[in-house]
């Protein structure tokens, strides 16, 4: 599920900015030139990909797609090297196997919430969904 989200994130970070208008809600601004530029580079493939990403976005309940937009804006605002540095640590994160990772959402949720705080203060981080 989390992965799903991830993917879900990802797409929306290409977004619906970056859909054409015949896929994306009638409520959606118009994409921007450079919505519809970076769209037109893209292969049949991935626009297909992209297509499949918005419609499983929008089956989400609205408070999970808020969720979405609101991690999308964050996204957003951080800086190229935060950006690298979050890529990098999800990398690591998938080339762990599936026992490491559950032992390190056990720990996780051991934690104090003064704990966790902490902790996300020195990564810089946020909370884990999980949480």
């Amino acid at each position: 599920m989390k992965r799903r989200a991830f993917l879900l994130f990802c797409a929306s970070a290409l977004g619906s900015a970056a859909l054409p208008l015949h896929a994306r809600a009638d409520d959606d601004p118009k994409p921007s030139d450079a919505a519809r530029e970076r769209w037109q580079k893209l292969s049949p493939e991935q626009r297909e990909k992209l297509r499949e990403r918005h419609r499983e976005f929008e089956k989400l309940p609205p408070e999970e797609q808020q969720r979405v937009r609101k991690n999308f804006e964050r996204w957003q605002k951080l800086s190229p090297k935060k950006k690298e540095a979050t890529r990098e640590r999800y990398k690591r994160w998938q080339e762990l196997p599936p026992e490491k990772k559950e032992q390190l959402r056990e720990r996780w949720k051991k934690l104090t919430p003064e704990e966790k705080k902490q902790l996300r203060k020195r990564r810089g981080g946020r909370k884990p969904k999980s949480d």
